[in-house]
């Protein structure tokens, strides 16, 4: 038999003013409106700050010379020079690639369960006992353990920070907001590059301890705002707590049109029945749900694929290779990833103008071609000088195009496009399956890369420039816009499987329910019943 969902006329209407309020609603209005939700998703922000620190600190710990001294071997013999094992290269840096990857599926799960809130103050407390292990680690494989179980709960970042932005915002805020996930990841690498940079000429042990103690900071602040922030409306509407759902509205500022936007909460989850309440993973990828999740899953791959991880992760290494000094190597990635901050700035106007497709299609177009100009040039021989800054050069702009565009965007993506009802799950799936492909590059890159592995250096740039160009065609024939979109609107272009060309110029204005969503039966009901019924014909 065929399940109808019933949905209460007067629901339909309230829900209507709901949507027509958020499609009018200038950014102006928004900020002066929703200052307290602004505050909140900014705190949300923050964890990810953790993403770009640690991966970072451990990554550039191979440029150290002391750390390279405790851990590593004299090369060539006699020279008073150090390097690390290639196998010790990679495993730092994929530690804690590792440990994101799995988490991002716990994380996903228990957004979904307690919400971004609780799950943010979980992972935040057992955080603070596994950093010990990196700050007092004596050894290689104790640093490796300590930073891998520190991924495996600060992993969660990436999966609950968007969830939680994306349904306290308004929609004209939401994709800045979602941005500025991108943004604090910039932030916590530069962080973490400018506290290396301090501490690297060092010749003793706190070289490379300082930048693990200077973590703790960030654990303290999230404990304590994770106990003051409000859990968001749509959590726990889901969760049928309709009066914590009023009081978080009114604490974000939706005070004055609480009724109506409880009421379009309320109807685009019932037009989410299909999915049950108790979803599964296995959910993601059923029905029109399976397309939401791949998209998802690609347009994060599309950082990774486009070479984010030469950019960040190795940007101070790939610097020395290139012929910089340890110290101007330190000093241009500091200058990387400050040029990542300003484009994230110059993103939010920009994200405005283009949408979120254009700009994904356009820069990531861009980066792949900066990426074959940093292969070509690294054809000189490297006694040339002016080839050597090249090649920084065009990895610095890469980094700021990067952050223009398709860094941030991944975010608003990742967030706007899921199901409601699975919102956590879905982003945990979108954040587990790009990892599987940075693992296998920050295992190959040091071995692509070392004087005395394969010796690519810059020529790696011709890897990453063609799979760049292969995540250009996925895009253009599969990411949708989801620009000024509602949840309901985005619910409805997907049951309605819209072309992702076509998601743009769909008119959904003052739509008719029941026409455009199959199984849906919209007729009065009594009070008692108007939360939603389902009717079985």
């Amino acid at each position: 038999m065929a399940t109808t969902t019933v949905i209460d006329n007067e629901l339909v209407e309230a829900s209507k003013i709901a949507a027509r309020r958020e499609s009018e609603l200038t950014v102006r209005e928004a900020v002066s409106k929703h200052k307290s939700a602004i505050f909140w998703a900014s705190f949300f922000c923050l964890p990810n700050i953790i993403i770009g620190y640690d991966p970072t600190i451990v990554g550039t710990l191979v440029g150290i010379p002391q750390f390279r001294k405790d851990f590593g071997y004299e090369y060539p013999a006699g020279s008073g020079s150090y390097v690390l094992p290639a196998s010790w290269t990679s495993a730092f840096t994929y530690a804690p690639v590792i440990g994101f990857m799995v988490s991002a599926l716990w994380g996903g799960w228990c957004v979904d369960r307690y919400g971004p809130r609780k799950t943010l103050l979980g992972a935040t407390v057992l955080s603070l006992f596994t950093l010990l292990m990196e700050v007092l680690g004596e050894s290689a494989p104790v640093i490796f353990a300590g930073d891998l179980l520190t991924g495996l709960l600060t992993g969660s970042f990436p999966v609950l920070g968007p969830a939680y932005i994306s349904e306290i915002l308004p929609v004209c805020l939401r994709g800045i907001g979602l941005s500025c996930n991108n943004l604090a990841q910039v932030l916590g690498s530069l962080i973490g590059i400018a506290i290396l940079r301090g501490t690297e000429a060092r010749t003793d042990r706190w070289a490379y301890k300082v930048p693990f103690i200077t973590e703790y900071a960030f654990p303290l602040i999230f404990i304590v705002g994770s106990f003051l922030a409000p859990e968001t409306p749509w959590f726990l509407v889901k969760k049928g707590k309709y009066e914590d759902a009023e009081k978080s509205l009114r604490r974000t500022g939706y005070g004055d049109d609480l009724n109506t936007t409880l009421a379009h909460m309320k109807e685009t989850l019932l037009l989410e029945a299909k999915t049950k309440d108790n979803a599964t993973y296995l959910d993601c990828f059923r029905g029109t749900n399976l397309r939401r999740t791949v998209i998802c899953a690609m347009a994060y791959s599309g950082q990774f694929l486009c070479g984010i991880n030469l950019a960040s992760g190795y940007c101070t290494y790939f610097f020395e290779l290139a012929g910089l000094s340890t110290d101007q190597a330190f000093d241009m990635s500091c200058g990387l990833f400050a040029l990542g901050v300003v484009g994230n700035l110059l993103s939010w106007p920009l994200m405005t103008i283009w949408g979120r497709r254009a700009g994904y299609i356009w820069t990531c177009s861009f980066t792949s071609v900066l990426m074959f100009i940093i292969g070509f040039v690294d054809l000189a021989p490297s006694s040339n000088t002016g080839a050597m800054y090249a090649k920084s050069t065009m990895l610095l702009l890469f980094n700021f195009v990067y952050n223009v565009g398709l860094g941030p965007i991944v975010y608003v993506l990742i967030a706007e496009i899921p199901n409601t009802k699975i919102r956590g799950k879905t982003l945990g799936v979108a954040c587990f399956t790009p990892h599987i492909f940075s693992i296998s590059i920050t295992a190959g890159l040091p071995y692509a890369m070392s004087t005395t592995e394969a010796n690519w250096g810059g020529k790696t740039g011709f890897l990453f420039a063609g799979l760049g160009l292969i995540t250009v065609l996925w895009a253009i024939l599969y990411l949708p816009e989801t620009k000024g979109r509602t949840f309901e609107e985005l619910d409805i272009l997907f049951d309605k499987k819209i072309p992702a060309g076509k998601f743009a110029s769909t008119d959904l204005h003052d739509f008719d329910r029941a026409e455009v969503i199959d199984g849906v039966t919209i007729q009065k009901l009594d009070k008692e019943d108007v939360e939603g019924v389902y009717a079985v014909k």
